[in-house]
């Protein structure tokens, strides 16, 4: 599932200004693993909704549940900078309350994953409850990535723009998916053979739209690579310039 992303250098060490930017990389990139790992539980996860797999469905719910509260833990993070970059800010401006509204539909998106996920467990039973739950947070998703790419159109370059576009590309077409997909859960099906087809289709919806958020998290990652590099470029030349 989509998560914060903008093109200004984070500050995810929350316990720190802006001026340890190795620091906040650092943390980023716990950010990023615990994100890919979110992203390949969804994979797999995503594969038990394949009907050849309904004997393992359960193991499915339970993966992706374990996978929601991975990506629960990166979102939430991601919502505590956004709130630490908002305390530390002198003016709070467009994008800074944008950069809220964002990371706080990724948070409430990634909620109703996780209760979704156990609403989908045979023992629970309640697979339409659930289905709620996907569309209304794939919703979510898709809201919190349209607001993302409403700050694309500022870069400081080329190649951030392009992994920025890169990322909302595969973030917002991974939320669609998903909300198509969990759209069917909601009818009732009486044939098997078409019931059959339909959570084929389905499940491989959630396949590619799980790869693709795994995607969009390694060009968010990039993106951020350059960005932080570039800040400490920029701050090594201004030093340079200093001594001399």
């Amino acid at each position: 599932m989509p998560h914060m992303f903008t093109n200004r250098p984070r500050l995810h060490d929350l316990t720190k200004g802006s001026q340890d930017l190795r620091s906040q990389f650092r943390w980023e990139t716990i950010n990023a693993i615990l994100y890919k790992i979110g992203g390949v539980l969804f994979i797999i996860g995503s594969i038990f909704f394949f009907p050849r797999f309904e004997a393992y469905a359960d193991l499915g719910a339970w993966v992706f549940f374990v996978g929601s509260l991975v990506y629960l833990v990166v979102t939430v993070h991601d919502l505590a900078e956004v709130r630490h970059h908002w305390r530390l800010s002198k003016s709070h401006d467009r994008d800074t309350i944008l950069e809220y509204a964002a990371s706080a539909s990724y948070v409430w998106g990634t909620v109703l994953f996780t209760v979704g996920s156990v609403f989908f467990l045979s023992s629970v039973g309640r697979l339409k409850a659930g289905a709620w739950c996907f569309v209304i947070g794939s919703l979510l998703f898709v809201l919190g990535a349209g607001i993302n790419v409403l700050q694309i159109v500022k870069s400081s370059s080329i190649k951030i723009l392009q992994l920025m576009n890169l990322t909302a590309i595969t973030f917002v077409v991974g939320a669609v998916l998903f909300t198509v997909a969990s759209v069917p859960y909601l009818w009732s099906v009486a044939a098997k053979s078409d019931r059959t087809t339909l959570y084929a289709f389905l499940a491989w919806q959630y396949l590619a739209g799980s790869v693709l958020f795994f995607l969009g998290g390694v060009f968010n990652y990039w993106r951020a690579y350059v960005v932080v590099g570039d800040a400490i470029g920029g701050s090594h030349q201004g030093a340079k310039r200093e001594d001399a």
